[in-house]
């Protein structure tokens, strides 16, 4: 099928796969999916600045359905979410700049890869470092993470000015507490600043930010991973809306690619959100880790095709690597949601 504003031809049976790959995986680990929607796109072949505006709608689009079905859910501390978004809007524009710019130097596609084999190389790794660590004390329970000591001493932080002058307002603290995310007291600066570098990096990558974003507020600040999850989609909602307006502008979306992905994605969506209610945090953490490493895996077999001809095979089995790890997951959070209902039935009668 031809898209004309990408100007590229594409097989929409792979574009509904990874939408309702991406609605599933988004719901569940709480990220709008950029680093596979955006990679998706790339091996797919479409234009790297066109998969980086297209990724960014449906982003916006399927981080819009999961955010409301996690906010009934009560996983969504709103209150932190408009904290990291005062940071994050300057960091998407910052970002789209310097992707105009690359752009036109012919850098585009290489730098993006580069960093997003960097960027989830590093994630995975730690990731799946932290569940073999935690799973050694069998004492530790699923919210657990080996940076717990390192979260308290980041809320604990003292940031000058301590208060500000408000208009109307007057003189305000610049210290909230945030029960939702079970955080007594926390500098507003804190997170600005991660809302700043999240923003750029979803610019820059065509990402929601949320593969940064989510293990950030887990790892960083000590927020319960269902918390992190329903905040962490929050914010790309806004994200993703605003990155979609300024690429749109460039006339940098496919409006019928991301109608076609996003129709997909509203149903995986569903399967989603709903498995966070019966799954073990420790286990959405380890699945979120071997996710981002076989998108990692995906993006530099991409990169390593672009380097000889001889080497162009590789292009496919990254399109093969990509959609089979992020079909795999979806089908294991399938049957843990299964097992984890079947489990809480056989419960009641003894609760009875």
């Amino acid at each position: 099928m031809w898209f004309p504003n990408a100007d590229v031809v594409v097989n929409p049976v792979l574009l509904l796969l990874l939408g309702v790959m991406v609605g599933t995986l988004s719901g569940f680990f709480g990220v709008g999916g950029g680093f596979l929607i955006t990679g998706g796109l790339l091996v797919f072949g479409v234009p790297p600045v066109f998969a980086v505006g297209t990724g960014l709608a449906l982003i916006m689009g399927s981080s819009m359905i999961n955010t409301l079905k996690h906010r009934s859910l009560g996983n969504v501390d709103i209150r932190l979410g408009l904290l990291m978004l005062v940071g994050t809007i300057p960091g998407v524009f910052l970002a789209e700049r310097l992707n105009s710019s690359l752009e036109a130097a012919g850098l585009i596609g290489p730098v993006i890869r580069y960093v997003y084999i960097v960027l989830l190389a590093a994630l995975g790794g730690f990731i799946i470092y932290d569940h073999l660590r935690q799973r050694r004390n069998a004492a530790v329970g699923g919210e657990e993470v080996s940076t717990v000591s390192f979260a308290r001493r980041v809320q604990r932080l003292r940031i000058p000015p301590h208060v500000i002058w408000l208009p109307v307002i007057g003189t305000v603290p610049t210290y909230v507490s945030l029960p939702v995310s079970r955080i007594e007291s926390l500098s507003v600066f804190i997170p600005m600043t991660l809302g700043l570098g999240v923003g750029f990096f979803a610019g820059l990558l065509g990402a929601g930010g949320g593969f940064l974003l989510m293990p950030a507020l887990i790892f960083g600040l000590g927020v319960p991973t269902t918390v992190a999850i329903g905040t962490d989609l929050f914010q790309i909602v806004v994200t993703g809306s605003w990155g979609t307006f300024i690429y749109a502008l460039s006339h940098n979306v496919d409006p019928l690619m991301a109608v076609i992905m996003l129709s997909a994605a509203s149903v995986g969506s569903q399967l989603g959100t709903s498995a966070t209610r019966f799954v073990d945090p420790a286990r959405i953490r380890i699945l979120f880790g071997v996710t981002i490493l076989g998108g990692c895996a995906a993006v530099a077999l991409e990169q390593i095709s672009t380097f000889s001809e001889s080497l162009e095979f590789l292009s496919t089995l990254a399109s093969v690597v990509l959609l089979s790890v992020a079909g795999a997951m979806c089908l294991t959070i399938g049957v843990l949601m299964v097992r984890a209902k079947r489990r809480s039935r056989e419960l009641l009668p003894a609760d009875d």
